[in-house]
């Protein structure tokens, strides 16, 4: 072996450094396989990174990413063409849906297993250019040794990465890519057989070409298992930004979404020159549930009143679109002051919502704060609560409730105008009706729009 220090077991040491560095950067940008299903092509590679999974790319409508394993490497699976009219004749010719979704998932697994055995090649030649690189040839058996230490990584990589998939990672998909786009690709992964035809009838709506799937993606309805009832957009702290109502329209116009929340701060000061910014509230045509924030003032309320499709939640209960939704102002949008309120004010509010709720002899499908300070007592005795405020998006469940912070939709105001820059942020609830004409939260879709970095992230959590 080539000598570098007196010691051997940094000689050692060195020698592997570089036999796995030369492995990786081989099966980094060597290692990869293509493959047909009849009308779509694919291919598959991989990507060294801290952030193991799975990475669908559909260019150039974005990406999907499935959390699908722990070991440091990604598996990148592109889809390189679509022949729209070989497809829809292929769909036509099918005797079943099962046989669509058995075909290509035997054709996926022969890929992947045709892809490891181009890893474990690569990753034995990377290893064999670096051992003569350093003058270790045949039949020097540090030569036999460094192709051993090779294929042992490879096959402990491999392994692992088996050993930890975990096949619920389709039910949280993140995406990135096009926001008029992200409806199609959200519901792509989670796509059953019962919704082959749905599948069929959305691709023959675009023309051949991808350029052309990118513009039409946002005429593609939703498709998969993810089919809901009533999608519900949770927003919070525009605080006097219009580009919010940009951003909302589009996630409007997009998703379908028939009612929208909104958790307060609309303004920065509650002032008559910010009040302006409520005539873009009325341009949704939907309905819209505000809950006073303490950036918010009586001013604001009064104009808010007058807005046809508004509807403002105060310590009282509400029936929007099918839902129940209860909920309370902060203490501070009774005044023109900005400031949070003291921790009397906050105090005394809390105790009047808990003895308001219950007295009210019913389970809303929603509470509504502002601050979350105000539904602490209650975590564990509703379903949902909402909650702005502290412009952090946030999604946790605790002791059996769904918490939903949306940060903050207008990149909190002025306040985000910092380098770095704040994301805009909100979430899409998805519902779906049960037997006994009650709701069932089924899915939240976690959005956030980093404008100084241009990127879409969108992350689904499905309760069903």
């Amino acid at each position: 072996m080539m000598r570098i220090a007196k010691h051997p077991w940094i000689n050692i040491a060195v020698g592997l450094a570089l036999i796995i560095a030369a492995t990786l950067f081989s099966i980094q940008f060597f290692a990869k396989t293509s493959f047909d299903y009849d009308s779509l092509s694919f291919t598959i590679q991989s990507k060294i990174s801290w952030t193991g999974g799975t990475s669908l790319q559909i260019p150039p409508v974005g990406q999907l990413f499935l959390k699908s394993h722990h070991t440091p490497w990604q598996l990148v699976i592109t889809l390189d063409e679509i022949n729209f009219n070989k497809l829809e004749e292929h769909l036509a010719s099918l005797s079943s849906k099962e046989e669509l979704l058995d075909m290509f998932q035997a054709e996926v697994k022969k890929a992947l297993l045709t892809f490891f055995a181009s890893v474990l090649l690569c990753g034995i030649i990377g290893a064999a250019v670096i051992l003569c690189l350093c003058r270790i040839y045949p039949p020097n058996p540090w030569f036999g040794r460094g192709i051993l230490a090779s294929v042992l990584m490879l096959a402990v990589f491999i392994g692992l990465t088996a050993a930890t998939y975990d096949p619920d990672a389709i039910k949280h998909p993140q995406y990135q890519g096009a926001l008029e786009s992200a409806p199609w690709a959200m519901n792509l992964v989670s796509m059953s057989l019962d919704n082959i035809e749905v599948l069929g009838s959305s691709l023959r709506k675009v023309s051949e070409g991808l350029p052309l799937l990118y513009k039409q993606a946002s005429q593609i309805q939703s498709m998969g298992e993810l089919q809901p009832d009533l999608a519900v957009l949770h927003v919070s702290d525009i605080h006097n930004n219009p580009a919010a109502f940009e951003f909302i329209q589009q996630l409007v116009a997009n998703f379908n979404i028939k009612m929208i929340i909104d958790t307060g701060d609309l303004t920065d000061y509650g002032t008559a020159l910010e009040a302006d910014i409520i005539s873009n509230i009325e341009k949704f045509k939907i309905p819209y549930v505000f809950i006073p924030g303490n950036h918010d003032s009586p001013l604001i309320l009064e104009r808010l009143k007058k807005i046809k499709n508004v509807r403002i939640i105060d310590k009282n209960v509400a029936t929007v679109a099918g839902l129940t939704i209860a909920g309370i102002a902060d203490p501070a949008a009774e005044s023109f002051n900005s400031d949070v309120a003291s921790t009397e004010a906050m105090d005394a509010c809390r105790t009047e919502f808990n003895d308001f709720l219950a007295s009210l002899g019913l389970q809303p499908d929603i509470i509504a704060v502002h601050n979350r300070q105000l539904a602490k007592d209650i975590i564990g005795k509703y379903p949902l609560i909402l909650h702005g405020h502290d412009h952090k998006y946030n999604l946790s469940v605790v002791n059996g409730t769904v918490i939903h912070d949306a940060g903050t939709t207008g990149a909190a105001g002025i306040r985000g105008l910092t380098p770095k820059g704040v994301p805009y942020s909100a979430a899409i609830l998805y519902w779906k009706k049960t037997e006994d004409s009650g709701w069932k939260l089924q899915a939240i879709d976690s959005i956030k729009v980093n404008g100084t970095e241009g990127r879409l992230t969108i992350d689904r959590h499905n309760y069903s």
